[in-house]
């Protein structure tokens, strides 16, 4: 095979199974009797997949963390209240995902409403901010001052939380930790749609002490493998084959790029759900047999909408319109004061610090 490589992407059950293969194979004669072509390249759509979950766990997870009124799961009630249960309990990453990114757009409105009006007595509201046409200077700093307000400090073990009850605001530090792993979640999923990889590796190392602080440790550990891999061990040209091909862009469109699992999940999608068939016809020779034809029936479903002109397309659903919803959570933040410091406030649950402690663990 000279010197080319198997890349094979997966989960971490597939990484497992290679790695063990690999070892199995150690004391054979020959590096393909050893298998050395064969690569892992971690699956990242997985990957983030763990993330949502891993900020489950941290907010959701533990029925204390609920009771607050600035809680996540009390924020979530505004906007859908009848998935509750749901959210409580495993609720998936499609559901997780969407929760954390409606949550996060309300609450960086709020800071940025709480900043302007303590900046401009005027500004009573964001569309007040607007029409004042601030210049972008001004927006730049204003994002960074926010940075540093409403995200919590690396520090915060050993300062905020040891100081006198009556100056502490129990629930405003659990909300600057929940600023900082959505901040994360963010910059991670920003990161991985635009194919940015020097900078989606660098979110690697705040998501490895995320992963071992709630209790997902294989996930950290394949991050460290990977980046001591890529950066410390394969050569140049296998280290760019990797960032080559660790995401596509099925449609070419810019901010649509996909792990090469996501690939893998989508046909498995259209392989078994879709065109699988039902009953007797649901079988595993049948699925093998048209696995080849699945961009085929897709085309030809498309192409079938576009002659008779059919309005509800049934590959892209639009966007949920949450104009009058994200009102009700804005208010609601606004009452509670989610993004303000109440002295004296106490809580029922502490979110651990999990950046901080996850370095202290790594370190």
């Amino acid at each position: 095979i000279g010197n080319h490589v198997l890349l094979i992407s997966g989960d971490l059950l597939t990484g497992e199974q290679i790695h063990s293969l690999l070892s199995s194979r150690l004391e054979e004669r020959t590096l393909w009797q050893q298998m050395q072509y064969v690569v892992y390249v971690m699956g990242l759509f997985h990957l983030k997949m763990a993330a949502a979950e891993a900020i489950w766990r941290i907010f959701i997870w533990d029925k204390s963390a609920r009771e607050d009124p600035t809680s996540l799961m009390e924020l979530l009630s505004q906007i859908c209240p009848q998935e509750t249960g749901k959210l409580g309990s495993k609720p998936g990453f499609q559901r997780m995902h969407e929760a954390i990114q409606h949550v996060r757009i309300i609450l960086r409105l709020d800071c940025w409403h709480i900043l302007a009006n303590k900046l401009f007595s005027s500004c009573s509201s964001l569309e007040v901010f607007a029409q004042r046409e601030p210049t972008w200077e001004e927006v730049v700093d204003m994002a960074t001052r926010s940075c540093k307000s409403q995200v919590v400090a690396s520090d915060i073990d050993s300062t905020t939380r040891i100081a006198e009850e009556s100056i502490q605001d129990a629930q405003h530090e659990n909300s600057l930790i929940r600023q900082q792993c959505f901040l994360l979640y963010e910059e991670l999923s920003y990161a991985m749609n635009h194919g940015d990889i020097d900078h989606m590796e660098v979110c690697f190392i705040p998501w490895m002490s995320i992963f071992l602080v709630c209790g997902k440790h294989k996930y950290a550990a394949e991050l460290k493998r990977y980046l001591e891999d890529v950066h410390f061990w394969y050569p140049e040209g296998l280290k760019n084959t990797v960032h080559a091909n660790i995401l596509c862009n099925p449609t070419g469109q810019e901010g649509k790029f996909r792990g090469i699992d996501w690939i893998v999940e989508h046909n498995n999608l259209y392989i078994k759900r879709i065109y699988g068939r039902k009953y007797s016809n649901h079988s595993k020779s049948h699925i093998i047999s048209q696995s080849q034809l699945i961009e085929v029936f897709k085309d030809t479903q498309i192409q079938f909408e576009k002659m008779f002109c059919l309005d509800h397309k049934t590959t892209c659903h639009s966007l949920p319109k949450m104009v009058r919803t994200f009102k009700v959570l804005a208010k609601y933040m606004e009452r509670e004061k989610v993004n303000e410091k109440v002295l004296g406030q106490k809580t029922k649950y502490w979110i651990p610090n999990v950046v901080g402690e996850g370095l202290a663990i790594v370190y």
